[in-house]
């Protein structure tokens, strides 16, 4: 099966996409302090991945270090939300202050 460079990119993209999709429904979600587990667990399932035994080394290891590269500001952006819902969590909980006049 053989692909065009920009068909390669439009899978990538999209696949990147759903990514960012996962973990903002993760954020959105209960599960905010779940961020680094699903972080650690596509980083773990990558290196895990399988591909074509005729595939070159060289072309595995520079995919990989692809893939990582664009990974790398997604993860960025799903803390960066965890941490600012985390915030409003508890801003939402926070006691009030009584207003005694």
């Amino acid at each position: 099966m053989s692909s065009s460079a920009g068909e390669t990119e439009a899978a990538l993209v999209a696949l990147l996409h759903l990514i960012r999709l996962m973990g903002a429904e993760l954020v959105a979600g209960q599960h905010r302090d779940d961020v680094e587990v699903l972080v650690k667990a596509i980083e773990t399932k990558l290196r895990a991945a399988r591909f074509p035994a005729d595939m070159p080394n060289e072309d595995i290891v520079r995919g990989l270090d692809l893939a990582q590269a664009r990974l790398r500001p997604i993860f960025e952006e799903l803390r960066a939300r965890s941490e600012k819902a985390h915030l409003s969590d508890q801003l939402l909980l926070a006691p009030r202050p009584s207003r005694i006049h």
